[in-house]
């Protein structure tokens, strides 16, 4: 009996940190940046920030800010739970952006 409680409590010690469930919130990126557009994998577009990475909106960018060269302001949570072909830089989900 005292085996299996030991048992239990190892597994879960180990289990336990994986059920875990992650706050998106805590990731929160605020970027000012350009558009750009990368003819890979079919083609996508991003955001070149002024701070030197790059981002690339998991859901794409809006139809209205799909032109190179446009100036953005972007506030966007980092998404380092999903993958992409893209592989250009840091996965992002889009909360709010902005012409300037």
């Amino acid at each position: 009996m005292r085996r299996i409680l030991c048992l239990s409590l190892v597994l879960l010690a180990v289990i336990a940190p994986d059920c875990q469930t992650k706050n998106k919130d805590s990731g929160t990126i605020n970027v000012t940046g350009t558009v750009t557009y990368y003819d890979l994998e079919g083609g996508f577009w991003a955001i070149k920030g002024d701070d030197g990475k790059t981002y690339d909106p998991v859901a794409g960018l809006p139809t209205e800010f799909q032109k190179d060269g446009l100036r953005v302001r972007m506030e966007a949570v980092s998404r380092p739970d999903m993958v992409s072909v893209h592989m250009v830089g840091t996965l992002v989900e889009i909360k709010k952006i902005e012409r300037l």
